[in-house]
């Protein structure tokens, strides 16, 4: 996978436009605003920093300091990393899909006060990153949290994609419609109680893996699922360590 980076940082305060419920667990933020046009160059499925209102004035302070360091003079600021669901530029919009849990986190609890009109400041690297390899067999395994990042690759996937995609969300209220190639099957697990008991890396383990050698395998899920299905994935002997690639996106009892 190509890791090249740039150092061109886009940023800007966006508006909250709407806000949907698309399940019981997962809620759309559509943004817009002036600044949306700093994001010419994002690309949908790449990370990006949201930066949450202070809680003195409810305004967005960006860092003084580069991503990835800090400014010990500058107070304290709530930034989440999320993926970019969606950007339409005719429209003057950005989604951002949460997972609704509560107030267990503070990037979930402000989505789910949000109202019309609220700030939310976006940072975002131009990236030269692909989603995916090109394979003839993927394998794509994701959590609730990875839910976002899988649907934007099923979309980009070309349409004679041949593979199995699992999703554990928390019930199946949270099974959403997304759009995928005819060949590549899509298996949804439920598990109410994130992060204990997940049975992803179980699933993925009974997968029958073709013959060919060109494969490629996608994981982001909970600390310890990641770290379960990465030594699985190092054993494969049928399976180069260019072939696969993992992201630990949460680590329970940790907000």
């Amino acid at each position: 996978m190509k890791q090249g980076v740039t150092q061109k940082l886009m940023r800007g305060t966006l508006i909250v436009k709407e806000k949907v419920y698309l399940s019981p667990h997962y809620i759309r933020i559509v943004l817009t605003g002036p600044e949306l046009v700093n994001f010419k160059e994002a690309k949908v499925g790449d990370n990006n920093k949201i930066i949450l209102p202070n809680g003195v004035d409810g305004k967005i302070n960006f860092p003084s300091a580069p991503l990835g360091s800090a400014d010990p003079q500058q107070e304290p600021i709530l930034i989440r990393t999320y993926t970019l669901r969606a950007l339409d530029f005719e429209n003057s919009e950005m989604h951002i899909d949460f997972v609704a849990h509560g107030d267990e986190g503070p990037a979930s609890a402000w989505a789910q006060q949000a109202t019309p009109g609220a700030q939310l400041g976006v940072m975002m690297k131009v990236k030269d990153r692909q989603l995916f390899e090109k394979a003839a067999w993927y394998g794509f395994v994701g959590d609730h949290t990875a839910l976002p990042v899988m649907a934007v690759i099923l979309e980009t996937l070309p349409a004679d994609a041949v593979g199995e995609m699992l999703l554990e969300v928390h019930s199946p209220s949270d099974v959403l419609t997304l759009r995928k190639p005819e060949h590549m099957q899509l298996t949804w697990i439920f598990n109410n109680h994130p992060g204990k008991g997940s049975d992803l890396a179980r699933h993925f383990e009974a997968v029958s893996w073709p013959a060919t050698e060109e494969k490629f395998v996608f994981v982001a899920a909970e600390y310890q699922t990641v770290q379960d299905l990465q030594e699985y994935l190092a054993e494969k002997r049928a399976l180069k360590r260019q072939q696969w690639v993992a992201h630990s996106y949460w680590r329970i009892g940790k907000a």
